[in-house]
């Protein structure tokens, strides 16, 4: 994992990637811009250089072959996460500023069950951390799966720096993928930070043990 507080200067970036940001406002630019520096960091710890990395319909990044990976970027933070398929199946990071989803937002990003259980508890910045946990959940399963889920769609269970998540309604065969995401979250002293992935299954289908803990929402590298 890649991670910085500013935007470098001097990104280089390749003409599909330019040409996905030449409308776009300069906000829009710079984040791309870090995004990708960040990325290319991380794929190069990997062994991976010099590779152009695109965006699919939804903007995800697309990752070159047998690679998985994720790029989040809110004010005054940029991060990138990749690891080697054959590891993990599936990965997703995010990162939101304290408070950045307030109390109009909670009957969007909530389900009657989150309200029920976090509205009353304390939990400091309860809903940002629900809100980031589903968006490094979408930002994991969708290259994989490419189904668009709701807010609604699932619920987010907190605790003691771990989340799991539960389908809310009925998704049919994704409501498996969903059920084996482990993630993770860390209150920073600015910035809430969520990861998901998916863990690589044995041949008996269940989470092999060198799995179930193998990613950390900690950086690696820093610029």
């Amino acid at each position: 994992m890649v991670e910085g507080e500013r935007p470098p200067h001097d990104v280089s970036l390749f003409p599909e990637e330019s040409a996905i940001i030449a409308n776009a406002a300069e906000k829009r630019r710079r984040d791309f811009r870090a995004g990708r520096a960040c990325a290319r960091l991380a794929l190069a710890a990997l062994g991976v250089h010099d590779v152009a990395i695109p965006s699919g319909p939804r903007r995800e990044p697309l990752w070159p072959a047998g690679i998985v990976g994720s790029i989040t970027h809110c004010p005054g933070y940029v991060a990138a996460a990749v690891a080697l398929s054959e590891h993990l199946p599936a990965l997703g990071i995010d990162a939101e500023q304290w408070g950045a989803a307030g109390s109009d937002l909670e009957s969007f990003i909530c389900t009657p069950a989150e309200l029920d259980r976090y509205r009353d508890s304390g939990h400091p910045c309860w809903r940002t951390v629900v809100f980031s946990a589903k968006e490094s959940l979408f930002k994991a399963l969708y290259p994989v799966r490419h189904f668009e889920l709701e807010f609604a769609d699932v619920e987010v269970t907190l605790s003691q720096g771990r989340f799991s998540v539960s389908p809310a309604r009925e998704l049919g065969p994704l409501a498996a993928d969903i059920q084996r995401i482990q993630g993770r979250f860390l209150l920073g002293r600015d910035h809430i930070f969520t990861a998901a992935w998916l863990p690589r299954a044995a041949s008996g289908g269940a989470p092999t043990g060198s799995q179930q803990n193998s990613f950390s929402v900690s950086p690696r590298i820093a610029w």
